[in-house]
This record gives C-alpha cells, structure tokens and sequence, in this order.
C-alpha cells in the first residue's frame, strides 16, 4: 500500500521524494495491513516518522530519490 503526502515549500528539497518501508502499524483507521511502503515529499519526512513511531510501526528502509542539482 502507498501513502502520499502534499508537498509543501518551493525550495531544491520540496523536489525531492523520501519513500519510507514501514512494519507493524496497529491502527487500523489509517494502513490495515501491517507493511506499508509511504510516499511523501522531502520536506515532511519528519512529520512522516513521527506518525509512524506513533501509531507503533517499525521503519525498515528509507530511500531519498529527486532533487538533483544541474551542474553549469
């Protein structure tokens, strides 16, 4: 299951995207299965491990893709 945030920001790190594995989330209201794959921008990762240590769930792999800088 994917779960996607809204990006927030226009700075070189809003381009970014964090895709977080997690295990064992017991609230049923928000993910029913107990692994979970979360999509959000760079900018509310925070926010993202918060939720998950809070609704019990064990991080697994964290991955940063996008926001490359051009070089000249």
């Amino acid at each position: 299951m994917k779960v996607s945030a809204g990006t927030r920001g226009s700075s070189f790190s809003s381009n970014r995207q964090v895709t977080i594995s997690v295990t064992g989330i017991v609230n049923n209201d928000y993910v029913r299965s107990s692994d979970c794959v979360m999509q959000v921008p760079y900018t509310r990762m925070n926010d993202t491990l918060r939720l998950v240590n809070r609704l019990g769930g064990k991080v697994t792999n964290v991955s940063v893709s996008g926001g490359d800088i051009a070089s000249d």
